[in-house]
């Protein structure tokens, strides 16, 4: 529909071709494999939780680079979703107890 009612988009440059490449290659292409790569390494438990922290990290990198401002009930947000992510890995950390667990014996074994 858009190529139907928009105007035709401007002839490419040299400029927009590298930055497409770029977008492309690095953006999309380098960040899918890195993801996929951690992504196979982590549990599951932990991959679930890491989902929450796209729209947080760049709302942060707005706030940091761009001076960008946050409004109270935002910032809120944002640490209710931090706060969940810590307790979705804590959640999800192995347990120090060294103790063994002994199985129970049967009834039929034991008589």
């Amino acid at each position: 529909m858009a190529l139907i009612v928009e105007p035709p988009l401007p002839p490419l440059t040299a400029t927009n071709l590298a930055g497409l490449l770029w977008l492309g290659l690095i953006g999309a292409a380098a960040s899918y494999v890195l993801w996929f790569r951690g992504v196979a390494r982590l549990e599951p438990g932990a991959v679930s939780m890491l989902g929450m922290m796209s729209p947080v990290t760049a709302v942060i990198l707005g706030w940091v680079v761009l001076g960008q401002s946050l409004s109270p009930l935002q910032g809120l947000g944002a640490a209710i979703v931090l706060g969940s992510v810590w307790a979705g890995q804590r959640a999800n950390r192995p347990s120090t107890d060294t103790t063994p667990v002994l199985p129970n014996p049967s009834p039929a074994k034991a008589a």
